[in-house]
């Protein structure tokens, strides 16, 4: 009995390996794809199983994420110069796709007489901009709040 509970919780302490998660999301991604590409429903459906299975482990071991995933390499990740530049090249980024994204819904828009069958693609493109700015303001204030 004793052998066999050593082997469950080593299978179970793989599942906590930040290797494994990192493995598993880039596979959940491919079936995400495959399956859109594909157009097939089930592989779709397996997808969110996966994914919700694996956002239940996320959750459960959410108060140390971080040991998880810095534990498998024995160097410092990051420290405090990187993480500013990352949050840095965060905010650019995330700023310089929302313009693209307004500007090519004005141009879409503006062309609508044009390419009227394109006309969606812009108002999708405005809505996706205006979330994506409730996302940062909603993000900003509660980081904000907490910190």
């Amino acid at each position: 009995m004793n052998s066999k509970s050593g082997i469950i919780m080593k299978i179970l302490s793989i599942f906590e390996s930040g290797l494994f998660i990192k493995i598993l999301s880039v596979f959940i991604t491919g079936l995400w794809i495959a399956g859109l590409l594909m157009a097939n429903i089930y592989i779709i459906i397996l997808a969110v199983l996966l994914l919700i299975a694996l956002s239940a482990v996320l959750y459960i071991h959410r108060d140390n994420l971080k040991e998880i995933f810095q534990k498998d390499s024995k160097v410092i990740v990051e420290d405090e110069r990187t993480q500013l530049i990352n949050e840095k090249a965060a905010t650019m980024t995330l700023g310089i796709l929302m313009a693209v994204m307004i500007y090519a819904g004005i141009v879409i828009v503006a062309l609508r007489n044009s390419y009227p069958q394109f006309l969606q693609a812009g108002y999708t493109l405005f809505l996706a901009s205006i979330l994506c700015f409730i996302l940062y303001f909603t993000s900003r204030a509660y980081y904000t709040h907490k910190y």
